[in-house]
């Protein structure tokens, strides 16, 4: 069945709620077998919609779905999985099969209605309760998201939970780089995922591969996963894995994508559990800048880190990672940390050009390993890690300098590291406190 949305006589002024013509029309292609729902250029405002299997909703060039600003257009639905304290979703399907979101319309995720309007002096603002992520899918098959564009979603923007192939291609999402916990795309505990060609921006992560706690019924591994030509930009790690892995993560390849205006470039926190293994890095390019302090990273284009975040619960390990042909400008360093010396362990770093850069902010010359970062709360998410101070530093708890000033490369507590034509080039002469040897492995 084909049908457009102009045939439940929406309102469309962005203003009146089209929120029961559009689950009426959905309801409607679901009835037939599945299908397509056009959607024709106008403003549509949105709460909560489900989509069923089989089915398309296919955004025309001039429409834009928008997310009401209403707490209470988002509760009668409430997903599985929570993010940032929240159930709330604008785009929902669950147990379902074959859906897919495509086109050159857009969602609008109307941010500013959920935080502070003013930063605070560590570049904060402050949300509300409950915002909603923009799509969530959880337990499906076979999903494809594909040349639409999502914009100042308020929230954690695609969420993917416990899905088996799944294609996204040509997404574009731009979120403003002042609100928090907006990533991009989060990747959880899905298998056999394609990524590609996208651009993605955001304060929070970019693209985030994850194994979060949730309900059994949902919990595995992520493997599997490939990401190919996108473009990311991030305030806090352009792509990431981790830190919520209580589950495996293993078989992801990464290969030409170009990061820019990022304070961390590749991140892999490992905290909960699960342990991160066969993850290939490849042509990549990097351009790392320090962000305000609470977002987590110090410009370091790779970065790779085993802690506990809860003492009661041991970190998996990170092995048979490798990292090659990858040039780029960054204002730190090449940083792997193991709490327990060997929970990294085979490690290669192959053909890596990065030059070195001057900063004009104070923490240059810092590493940060959040979270935890506060001993006091040695489980606390969010809020804690990134306000909480060490009284004794002033600084975050996790922030510390390097030992004998900032080096180009460091490795703290890595076995079986392999480093081949890995140069450093930085500012001559070398500048007051930074470290003489520009590779120095502990």
């Amino acid at each position: 069945m084909y049908l457009s949305i102009t045939a439940f006589n929406p309102v469309a002024d962005g203003e009146t709620p089209d929120t029961d013509c559009f689950q009426q029309a959905i309801d409607t292609v679901a009835a037939a077998g599945g299908g397509t729902l056009s959607i024709a250029p106008g403003r549509y405002l949105l709460g909560s919609l489900v989509l069923p299997s089989y089915f398309c909703l296919h955004l025309e060039a001039g429409a834009t779905l928008i997310a009401s600003s209403d707490l209470h257009d988002y509760q009668h639905l409430a997903a599985q999985t929570h993010a940032e304290l929240s159930h709330r979703v604008l785009l929902y399907a669950v147990g379902q099969q074959q859906v897919s979101i495509t086109g050159q319309g857009r969602i609008w995720g109307n941010a500013d209605r959920w935080f502070a309007r003013e930063a605070d002096e560590q570049g904060y603002r402050l949300p509300l309760a409950d915002r909603p992520r923009m799509v969530v899918f959880e337990a499906c098959r076979q999903l494809r998201l594909r040349d639409f564009t999502i914009e100042h979603a308020p929230m954690w923007t695609v969420h993917l939970v416990s899905c088996e192939n799944v294609w996204v291609q040509g997404l574009r999402i731009d979120n403003d780089l002042t609100m928090a916990n907006t990533d991009a795309l989060d990747i959880d505990s899905c298998e056999n995922v394609h990524i590609s060609d996208c651009y993605l921006s955001a304060a929070d992560d970019g693209i985030c591969i994850k194994t979060t706690a949730k309900p059994a019924g949902l919990r595995r591994k992520t493997r599997n996963v490939t990401v190919t030509g996108s473009i990311l930009r991030s305030n806090s790690c352009a792509l990431k894995i981790g830190t919520e892995t209580f589950d495996d993560v293993e078989d992801v390849v990464v290969s030409g994508c170009t990061i820019f205006a990022s304070n961390r470039g590749i991140g892999l926190l490992c905290r909960d559990g699960g342990s991160f293994r066969r993850l290939i890095f490849s042509n990549i390019t990097f351009q790392c800048t320090s962000a305000p302090p609470v977002h987590w990273g110090r410009s370091d284009p790779i970065f790779i880190s085993v802690r506990p975040r809860n003492p009661q619960i041991v970190p998996g390990v990170v092995e048979y990672v490798q990292f090659s042909n990858i040039t780029g400008v960054a204002e730190g360093a090449i940083n792997l940390h193991s709490e327990v010396r060997g929970q990294i362990h085979h490690i290669s770093f192959q053909h890596i050009l990065m030059q070195q850069r001057l900063s004009d902010r104070s923490e240059q010359g810092f590493y940060d390993i959040r979270p935890p970062c506060n001993p006091a709360n040695p489980t606390g998410m969010g809020l804690d890690n990134a306000w909480a101070l060490n009284p004794a530093s002033g600084r975050a708890w996790g922030v510390e300098p390097y030992p004998g000033g900032l080096p180009g490369f460091y490795a703290s507590g890595v076995s079986e590291l392999s480093l081949t034509g890995v140069e450093i080039v930085r500012p001559q002469p070398l500048p007051s406190g930074w470290n003489r040897q520009s590779i120095v492995i502990d």
